[in-house]
């Protein structure tokens, strides 16, 4: 219990209250509308319990979580997520807390994408990633192959490294899907169990955008599934407009809130579809102008089910899951140095925890699973 309570202090001063989703955004859309239903200050101030806001929650799987460095526009969202779930799980079977917890590599499990590992058993990607890392029966530490920033272009459609000399060459968190995983020192490997997935849902289309589609008891299912296998889900939904994977460790019954990723997903995608349907006026080919007004018309329906399932369930004011993402740096967190070649390319680690509505799952939410050990 001691351990317990010193942890929750280091995270009460990192984690972020309900994160603001304007930081994701790299359009150049007029946001005011989305600031204003969100009023996350507003909402700190007078919704939490400030001395703990985690006070009174399902918080038993907090001293094994670590946080992620920030992904950037890798795409890389579901192998940190899953990276993220291994790591949690060799801590918690080592009893690994605080400056003892392990720090493993989301770019080898990247590196197994890269190169089809286990690729015969993945049925949907969607669910099956951890029978990568099955195939592989071991993962590397994240000092020992470094997500990081580097140089690379593409040729015949496949992403190479290269140099800043090169013409063609771009810089950044998209460098980490080159496998270098030959180069790797077998000496340095760590070994981990075999994992099982349960599957608590999927979408019947097998679509990662989809909204509002699961029935609105797999809210409580989750919960259950954390509770009696005292261990985190993997969620992938639709975060206003793309598609997302994070983990969720936790929940509390009591945390006060004003819905404020729910409240501002129509807002935001009724503002994206009017900037695409411009965009689709200016074009000058009538391919591209086709393009934008199908994915403008995409926006604004799967916005308009959000809210539709909104207005059917309301808002209950209080209740939110704890969650582990890759989007959210945190300048209460230190830096992360991503290329020790460069300066200036830091970027702070995500919020060891951030809080999403119940309704956050119920409306967006397509696929969740929970990975175990393949002998519990």
């Amino acid at each position: 219990m001691k351990n317990i309570a010193i942890l929750f202090t280091a995270i009460l001063t990192t984690f972020t209250v309900f994160a603001e989703e304007s930081q994701l955004r790299t359009n150049k859309i007029q946001l005011h509308e989305i600031a204003r239903v969100q009023n996350i200050n507003s909402l700190a101030q007078k919704g939490l319990d400030q001395e703990n806001p985690l006070a009174g929650g399902f918080n038993d799987l907090i001293p094994y979580i670590m946080p992620t460095p920030y992904q950037e526009n890798a795409g890389s969202c579901l192998y940190m997520s899953h990276t993220g779930i291994v790591e949690w799980w060799m801590n918690r079977l080592n009893d690994l807390q605080g400056e003892q917890r392990l720090d493993l590599s989301e770019r080898f499990f990247m590196a197994l994408k890269t190169l089809r590992t286990g690729q015969e058993n993945i049925e949907n990607w969607r669910t099956d990633n951890i029978y990568r890392i099955n195939k592989a029966g071991h993962i590397y530490l994240n000092e020992d192959y470094r997500y990081t920033k580097g140089y690379y272009k593409k040729v015949n459609d496949i992403r190479v490294a290269t140099n800043a000399d090169d013409e063609e060459a771009k810089y950044g968190t998209r460098f980490n899907w080159i496998s270098f995983k030959d180069q790797l020192d077998p000496a340095k490997a760590i070994k981990i169990p075999q994992f099982k997935r349960d599957v608590l849902l999927v979408d019947k289309d097998k679509n990662q955008w989809n909204v509002a589609e699961a029935p609105t008891k797999y809210r409580r299912s989750s919960e259950k599934a954390l509770v009696k296998n005292q261990a985190p889900v993997l969620v992938i939904y639709n975060h206003q407009g793309f598609w997302h994977a994070n983990i969720v460790f936790g929940f509390n019954d009591n945390t006060k809130h004003e819905c404020p990723f729910v409240s501002s997903f129509k807002p935001y995608m009724d503002e994206r579809a009017q900037e695409l349907t411009k965009e689709a006026e200016q074009a000058t080919s009538a391919k591209k102008k086709r393009s934008l007004l199908a994915k403008a018309k995409r926006f604004q329906e799967r916005g308009n089910k959000v809210q539709k399932r909104f207005d059917q369930i309301g808002c209950a004011n209080k209740g939110a899951f704890y969650v582990r993402d890759s989007i959210f740096p945190n300048e209460e967190m230190p830096l992360y140095d991503y290329d020790f070649t460069q300066e200036g390319e830091e970027k702070h680690l995500n919020s060891s925890l951030i809080l999403r509505e119940y309704e956050w799952l119920t409306t967006s939410a397509n696929h969740i699973i929970q990975i175990l050990p393949a002998n519990e």
